[in-house]
Parts: C-alpha cells; sequence; structure tokens
C-alpha cells in the first residue's frame, strides 16, 4: 500500500442504525428534524458547502496525513503500528476540529459498533491493566485475498449499546481510546444526524477517514481477529 492519495473525498457519507424503543410521537418528531436536515445537508447546494468546509480544513493537511501514513507503514511491530495510527487519528481529528459537530459530552458514537482488532485490544488492555477476552466468538480473521472481510462483520447488534468504557457520556480511557473512535466525527453542526433511531437509516456526513481505516486494516488486522471493543472488553468480564 502506498502512501495517502491526494485526491482522497473530504466527506464519507455512512447511516445510523437500531436503537432501544422510542416513543411514536416523540420518533416522528425527531424523524421529522432528521429528513429536514438531510434535505439540507444533501442537497447540490448543500453537498458543495459541506465539500467546500471540509476542504478548507483538510486540504492544507494532506502532507501531514501523508508523513504520518509513511510513519505507519514502516513501524517496525504491530504495536507501533498502533501508536502511529493514533498519531495519524489524532492530527485528522485536530484538523477538523472547528468544523465537526463532536463535543465533550455527546456520547452517539459511543453507542454504535466499533472495531478492533486483536493487536489493538492488547495495546488497549496493557494500558488500563485489563486483559481482553481471548478469541471472542464474535471475531472474524482477515487475511489477503482470504477469509472474511471487515465490511462483512456484523457490528448492528450494539447499536444503542453503549461501549464498555463510557461513563456519564464521556468516555473513562479517552487517552487509550480505539483508534476507529478517533476518526468518527460528522460535518454537522450537531449531533441529530448522529442519534440511533429506531427501524431508520439516517445519512451522516462523516469526515472521509478511509486512508487511515485502510492503513489500520494493512497494518494491524490482516492477519489478525478483529471485534467490537465489547467483544474484548465486556462489561462485566
Amino acid at each position: 500500500m502506498g502512501g495517502m492519495r491526494d485526491d482522497v473525498s473530504p466527506i464519507e457519507t455512512s447511516s445510523s442504525g437500531v436503537q432501544a424503543n422510542m416513543p411514536d410521537a416523540a420518533k416522528a418528531e425527531h424523524m421529522l428534524k432528521v429528513r429536514q436536515r438531510e434535505a439540507q445537508l444533501f442537497s447540490e447546494a448543500g453537498l458543495a458547502v459541506l465539500k467546500q468546509r471540509a476542504l478548507s480544513v483538510i486540504g492544507p493537511a494532506m502532507d501531514t496525513r501523508s508523513r504520518l501514513a509513511k510513519r505507519v507503514l514502516t513501524a517496525e511491530s504491530r504495536r507501533k503500528a498502533v501508536i502511529w495510527l493514533r498519531h495519524a487519528a489524532d492530527a485528522l481529528s485536530t484538523t477538523v476540529a472547528s468544523e465537526v459537530a463532536c463535543r465533550p459530552g455527546c456520547s452517539a458514537c459511543c453507542r454504535q459498533g466499533i472495531l478492533v482488532s486483536e493487536a489493538e485490544a492488547d495495546v488497549i488492555g496493557k494500558a488500563i491493566h485489563r486483559t481482553p477476552i481471548k478469541s471472542p466468538p464474535s471475531a472474524i480473521m482477515v487475511s489477503v485475498g482470504l477469509g472474511q472481510k471487515p465490511e462483512e462483520m456484523d457490528l448492528s447488534r450494539f447499536d444503542g449499546v453503549p461501549c464498555t468504557f463510557l461513563m456519564g457520556d464521556r468516555c473513562s480511557i479517552w487517552s487509550e481510546r480505539p483508534v476507529m473512535c478517533r476518526l468518527q466525527a460528522s460535518f454537522d453542526r450537531d449531533a441529530l444526524l448522529c442519534e440511533i433511531v429506531p427501524d431508520e437509516q439516517i445519512q451522516v456526513p462523516y469526515v472521509d477517514a478511509s486512508p487511515e481505516k485502510a492503513l489500520y486494516l494493512a497494518k494491524v488486522g490482516v492477519g489478525m481477529l478483529l471485534a467490537d471493543i465489547r467483544d474484548w472488553f465486556p462489561p462485566n468480564h
């Protein structure tokens, strides 16, 4: 895999999944606001504004992203690759901070599936003095050309389920949180579209972190088990 591409799109449109039951009236009111926001953001004009905002902060940072990508690719061990991936993710997070909805106390993303490799689970476990579960039943093995692919892994069972380390709407292992958590950010003005609603698919203008995610799989994913963070660290384990 080479370094960071210059033509990386600044926006990655994804959708939220399923959460606990919501009263019908509250759901209807909430979804009206959601659909209005989607119509605004994902219209031709809205997308143009989103991309302009995103490029204004991501464009100047491409050299830094490329430099950190090279450090990840040349890391001598998986552990060191995890550390450099954290640096890369944190650099991207800092770059987009002024344009995203993410703020302290917002925990919508902490109630979604979070993919963590076996190598990263070990790094986290050692730092927080907690041993991850060995070979979780729901884990998949990722290999080059063969085996399951990460996108085939169903993490929807954790939609609406708080992360093991979410305490009072804040991450209790912030300095050791997974790389995928660090890469999650929305180019919206608040968390309206990030909230998970029963049986509804909602578009979210996420920051496009696909280059960093590809590096993650290449350096600390291939040949290793992948599972949700709750699989590695169950709440009552």
